[in-house]
């Protein structure tokens, strides 16, 4: 073939029509910015790639075909590029299975996935989005991620199919029962779950633009249209007179977000504890709030939202309103004492800006738990209409022997501020400029801790 025939050959190839794979890497991307790595390499079974969304540099790959060793290689090199630029991986699950002729290479495959995997986690953030199947085995790589996004339409991810289980339940159990995004949601596999294709990509787009490119990225504030200075006199009159009626916690918490945008994780689960991402000032922040009575997969939900938060850098805000746990036999069972110590020591081990807001209750241990100043919250504002207490207002009186005027004198934010465990009173209307300036305050912080591998109670 002649030189001339060499570039034709070239340009035909380029001309031809694009894989479904690389058709939705380009819409995830920003427009014209995605690049094929390993084009030529069509039987790997995944389209490999990096491109801009919201102008950072991500690589990401997407599924087209079973699973073996090419497949493995091309997503490791997509790795390795990620980790020496110190950028995001994003990974598009429609797994056609394993390539069952190459044996127990397939498991090597595997193997070199997840090592890839783990070795870039907390270095940098890891966002899957399951479009398709995402069966066995292939069912480790999302839940290894950071987050996971799931398409309520085709897309399932199980370790075992219905048709396995005896009895029952292998009848009467459908695949979206058992793996549905609706189902795994509830379950808090999943962390945002969209209706289609297209909403998962923007979903995925909003939630890079909230998170770092790496876990050595600067926390610093970027420009936004929102005033700084902005009041919400609403918030002055959210507190229900009683202590039982629930706080609009989702409210509050897009009161003094910036341009009122907060994007929740994990909706659908534990939804007695809130948790997500806002900015304040341009700086991304974590948010966890209470929304009722702290119980096991509370305590699960909260845990793992702060570990990602600290593994990026990212500073963490608590919204508190809580009276205790959930009293029920199964809470025990299940195991509350381990999961609040955990969550207990998620606070405690993370070294990034902490601030915790008092809006109501904060009573007992459950209290403690939540980023208080015992267990090393940087700055704790509280609202006039706080109550601070070691025990709720009736059990004191009933085991102190205190009538409920000396109550209130021990446990009003004033009394508790004069003795060094809440920095200051703040107006509620006044929450998101005081927020920024805690943040802004904090922003150089660093802590030396002792050297060590890790803790040898991460449970």
């Amino acid at each position: 073939m002649s030189r001339l025939g060499q570039i034709n050959d070239l340009i035909s190839k380029m001309n031809e029509q694009p894989s479904e794979a690389r058709l939705r890497l380009e819409n995830l991307f920003d427009e014209n910015s995605f690049v094929e790595i390993g084009s030529f390499n069509t039987d790997a079974g995944v389209v490999t790639g990096y491109g801009t969304i919201n102008g950072k540099i991500v690589y990401a790959f997407c599924q087209n075909g079973p699973v073996g060793v090419k497949h493995a290689k091309k997503i490791g090199n997509i790795y390795d590029l990620a980790l020496k630029m110190g950028s995001p991986v994003v990974s598009i699950m429609d797994s056609k299975g394993l390539k069952l002729e190459e044996g127990l290479n397939t498991l090597e495959a595997y193997g070199t996935i997840f090592k890839n995997q783990t070795n870039a986690s907390g270095v940098v953030p890891q966002i899957s989005i399951i479009l398709g199947d995402c069966l066995g085995i292939a069912s480790f790589m999302p839940i290894v991620s950071d987050f996971v996004v799931m398409c309520k339409k085709n897309a399932k991810m199980f370790m075992m199919s219905p048709a396995t289980m005896p009895g029952l339940d292998g009848k009467s159990t459908s695949y979206e029962q058992l793996g549905g995004a609706d189902t795994l949601s509830k379950e808090g596999m999943v962390h945002i779950s969209c209706d289609d294709e297209k909403a998962c990509f923007s979903k995925v787009r909003q939630l890079i633009d909230f998170l770092p490119e790496n876990n050595l990225d600067l926390v610093r504030p970027e420009l936004t249209s929102d005033d700084l200075n902005r009041v919400d006199s609403n918030l002055d009159n959210i507190i229900p007179e009683d202590d039982v009626t629930p706080i609009d916690m989702k409210y509050v918490i897009n009161s003094v977000a910036d341009n009122n945008v907060f994007l929740e994780l994990r909706e659908n689960y534990a939804e007695n504890i809130i948790t997500g991402y806002a900015k304040f000032d341009g700086v991304t922040t974590g948010i966890v709030a209470n929304n009722g009575l702290l119980n096991v997969k509370a305590a699960k939900k909260a845990s793992e939202f702060i570990n990602t938060c600290d593994a990026f850098n990212i500073p963490i805000l608590t919204f508190t309103d809580i009276v205790g746990y959930e009293k029920e036999l199964k809470e025990e069972q299940m195991g509350i004492i381990k999961y609040s110590s955990i969550l207990m020591s998620s606070f405690v081990n993370a070294t990034v800006p902490k601030i915790n807001i008092i809006l109501r209750n904060g009573i007992g241990n459950a209290y403690f738990l939540m980023n208080s100043k015992h267990i090393g919250a940087d700055i704790v504002y509280a609202w006039p209409t706080a109550t601070i207490s070691l025990m709720d207002k009736t059990s004191s009186i009933n085991v102190l022997q205190i009538d409920s005027s000396k109550f209130d004198d021990i446990s009003n934010p004033y009394a508790v501020a004069g003795n060094g465990f809440v920095d200051t009173v703040i107006l509620p209307s006044n929450t998101r400029k005081r927020i920024i300036s805690a943040i802004e305050m904090l922003l150089t912080k660093r802590v030396v801790k002792p050297a060590k591998k890790h803790s040898s109670n991460d449970y």
